[in-house]
């Protein structure tokens, strides 16, 4: 059986307009920038992960990476919404305080699609949507 060195995924989130992503997770979320890494054309396209250069920004919130990774030319962004198409279509974050962590980031002018919605009598959830139009899904208390 694999053994994990971390017990979580990291997430790698392609963005068209870099520099209002890092604004978005950094200033508005609070997530911490770390490291930047470029990955040049010939690495991507013999790891087979795409056909020119990109790089990679890690945003570090609690034990998670989530990788905004910025291409020069970016892709369009594919439709909106969890039913537009197949595959990953949204994030999910755990938090300690839904209340508190609503009312912060609707100050900071985060774009939520409802106020939170009571699920079980011990779990709120409510969806955002981050500069690009990509779902962001906020679980806790």
């Amino acid at each position: 059986m694999v053994e994990l060195s971390r017990p979580v995924l990291d997430i790698g989130l392609v963005v068209r307009d870099f520099e209002k992503a890092l604004e978005f997770y950094r200033d508005k979320l609070g997530m911490t920038p770390t490291r930047q890494i470029p990955v040049d054309a010939e690495t991507a396209r013999e790891g087979g992960v795409a056909g020119g250069a990109f790089d990679i920004q890690y945003m570090e919130f609690g034990d998670v990476n989530l990788k905004l990774v910025h291409f020069p030319d970016a892709p369009p962004a594919g439709p909106a919404g969890a039913d537009g198409q197949s595959g990953f279509r949204y994030i999910t974050m755990w938090v300690k305080d839904m209340a508190s962590t609503y009312e912060e980031w609707r100050a900071k002018g985060v774009d939520f699609l409802s106020k939170p919605i009571r699920r079980t009598p011990e779990m709120q959830m409510v969806f955002m949507r981050d500069p690009e139009g990509n779902l962001i899904e906020i679980l806790g208390p």
